[in-house]
């Protein structure tokens, strides 16, 4: 018999939070910048943050959110966290966005993300996508709109 898997707290960042994401994604060797109007999601196991995902609305008039720095801690990968992280913040960020490695379809398209073409994106995201595909031509854009 497998034993359940240990009960998490999935939650909205407070600012209090701030010093310790940035220490989780230096600890995991991610450069995740504060941009623009963010929200931080987090699952933490006990006090300890296990994972984490930003979303910012680059201008708060703009309905596209862009996700980005999705992380999950080495040692509690495999577990559908991930998934589970992106379920959670989905109803806080039902039109979102996100310029992923092709081997990350999988996880995107199986939590109702699609691919997606460049003129799917508002302006802004449209050049930023434009920006990170210089450094990295083979990002693809996902969207999710839950409606």
């Amino acid at each position: 018999m497998t034993s359940p898997l240990p009960e998490f707290e999935f939650c909205r960042a407070e600012k209090s939070d701030k010093k310790a994401i940035k220490r989780f994604y230096r600890q995991h060797s991610y450069s995740a910048s504060f941009m623009g109007l963010d929200s931080c999601y987090l699952v933490k196991d006990k006090q300890d943050i296990i994972a984490s995902v930003l979303y910012s609305q680059l201008l708060a008039e703009n309905r596209q959110s862009l996700l980005h720095a999705l992380v999950v801690a080495p040692d509690h990968r495999r577990l559908s966290i991930a998934a589970s992280l992106l379920d959670y913040s989905r109803t806080f960020h039902p039109l979102s966005v996100c310029f992923a490695a092709p081997e990350l379809a999988p996880l995107y398209l199986s939590n109702n993300f699609q691919l997606a073409n460049l003129d799917q994106l508002s302006p802004l995201l449209a050049r930023r996508y434009l920006q990170y595909i210089k450094a990295k031509p083979e990002l693809a854009i996902f969207i999710r709109d839950i409606k």
